[in-house]
């Protein structure tokens, strides 16, 4: 064993966001690329240096894909946001919200226990009024519960939801980029073929699968990154972690009595 950092050794001390939400994503646009490489390697046996090169390579590059995957999601959060109305978070406490009217009332109570007098909710004349004003409260109130969601027992499911959000939303600022890539992994791998052809030595049935797999493999991230990678599929994944962090309204604090008879 050596003292490089590899790929296993990175992923374990990296935060679960940030490897859901931040690297994954990057890792699935660059993968088509690095297929054609694994095409033409030598054999394991006497591919020693290789392997190194395997291990450090994309360990230095997953350093770099962290900052770079949020910052795709986030330059186009604000378009999606726009698209869908809003937050949806900020949507279902509105007055003119998605919610029925007893739903949004308790909800609105529960809330209102929870943040306390000093963020008053706007009435439902005061939002007509002035929206830009009641969204910002609606916006105040989804940090104070999302930061409140952190300290509960209960609340592993917003963190969850909350990955699979920034995956998508993440994955959507790279989309293009992921398209490009698998074209270019596709010409790669064809390329391979045709070198190793070319050259002239016996080409075994081992190395036909490995070429058919790394062809499908390729294939089908081409596939996940043009048919499900798109901004309904993410507003999806947006609203079901808005809904999830509502429910913790229902879920006593840390600190409260209720909590403490549990």
């Amino acid at each position: 064993m050596g003292d490089h950092m590899g790929i296993g050794t990175l992923l374990g001390a990296t935060d679960r966001y940030v490897w859901k939400a931040r690297i994954r994503p990057v890792v699935l646009s660059v993968l088509p690329v690095a297929l054609p490489a694994v095409a033409v390697a030598p054999k394991w046996a006497e591919g020693g240096r290789l392997w190194v090169l395997v291990q450090l390579v994309p360990a230095g590059l997953l350093l770099l894909a962290e900052p770079f995957g949020r910052a795709r999601g986030k330059r186009i959060e604000r378009e999606l946001f726009t698209g869908w109305g809003g937050k949806p978070s900020v949507q279902l406490l509105r007055w003119s919200g998605p919610m029925n009217r007893t739903q949004l009332v308790y909800l609105r109570l529960r809330v209102q226990e929870i943040v306390g007098s000093s963020l008053p909710l706007p009435s439902e004349e005061e939002e007509r009024g002035d929206r830009v004003k009641a969204d910002e409260v609606y916006e105040t109130v989804g940090a104070v519960l999302r930061a409140r969601a952190r300290a509960l027992t209960g609340g592993g499911l917003v963190a969850e939801h909350n990955c699979e959000y920034g995956f998508r939303r993440n994955a959507l600022g790279l989309r293009g980029w992921a398209l490009t890539g698998a074209a270019l992994g596709f010409a790669g791998l064809a390329g391979a073929v045709a070198w190793a052809a070319a050259a002239g030595a016996g080409i075994e049935a081992g190395q036909v699968m490995l070429w058919s797999v790394l062809a499908a493999m390729d294939l089908a991230l081409f596939m996940f990154w043009y048919a499900t990678v798109r901004p309904s599929w993410v507003e999806s994944a947006a609203w079901d972690y808005a809904r999830q962090l509502y429910e913790t309204v229902n879920i006593p604090d840390a600190a409260s009595p209720a909590a403490d008879a549990n």
